[in-house]
């Protein structure tokens, strides 16, 4: 196993300590696709809902199961058929009508801001209100920042309003713009960050599209 095998088999464990502190009995998922540097896109969203194939129930286990048990082999977002996906793919496709480079490839990544499989209500208030959730938030947080920090990706999306308050606490989508973000304090290196609305739900697909469509005019997006 070479260093950056080593580091990101650390990270995936880290982010399965942190979520285990809450003591929920599902799944903890820390990534939905293989682990690579310098990625064109890392996509940050809420959290994995239990539908990773929506039409087989088995295979939906058996995805999950693989997904918590180890570094994902399999690109969620190329080989999987739930609502996300499916929305990355609208986005995606819509956009590439204006940039023919804008294409899903094994070269986009998935994680989220919370590891914790639910249904597809989300987190809820068995997680949220928990008596550690808010330190175990805080500590997947500063992993994320340091993750993002050592894998170098071109842009990151952060896709719903939660995953969108790592970056931006506080505020709401309409407030938050596309910028550039340095790898670090000690830096001179840059991503792309990039809020959107999430993907799962087809009324946001157009307002994503104008979001990205104007990172990629204004050159806050990467291709």
């Amino acid at each position: 196993m070479n260093e950056e095998q080593e580091t990101f088999k650390n990270y995936f464990e880290d982010i399965k300590k942190i979520w285990s502190k809450l003591n929920n009995p599902n799944r903890i998922i820390p990534f939905c696709t293989p682990l690579i540097m310098r990625p064109d896109f890392l996509i940050i969203g809420t959290n994995h809902s239990d539908n990773f194939d929506p039409y087989n129930e088995t295979k939906n286990d058996q995805i999950a199961d693989a997904f918590s048990k180890e570094i994902a082999k399999q690109n969620t977002f190329l080989e999987h058929s739930h609502p996300f996906a499916k929305g990355v793919e609208r986005v995606a496709r819509s956009i590439n009508h204006n940039y023919e480079n804008f294409l899903i490839s094994e070269k986009w990544m998935g994680t989220n801001r919370c590891a914790i499989q639910t249904n597809s209500g989300g987190l809820g208030t068995q997680i949220t209100q928990h008596k550690n959730y808010e330190e175990c938030q805080k500590e997947m947080d500063k992993l994320l920042k340091k993750f993002i920090n050592f894998i170098k990706p071109k842009n990151v999306i952060l896709t719903g309003l939660y995953a969108c308050h790592l970056y931006f606490p506080k505020k709401k989508l309409e407030d938050m713009k596309s910028k550039k973000v340095l790898l670090g304090k000690d830096s001179n290196e840059t991503f792309n960050l990039i809020p959107v609305e999430h993907f799962s739900m087809n009324y946001n697909t157009q307002k994503i599209i104008k979001r990205i469509s104007n990172a990629l005019d204004k050159g806050y997006c990467e291709i």
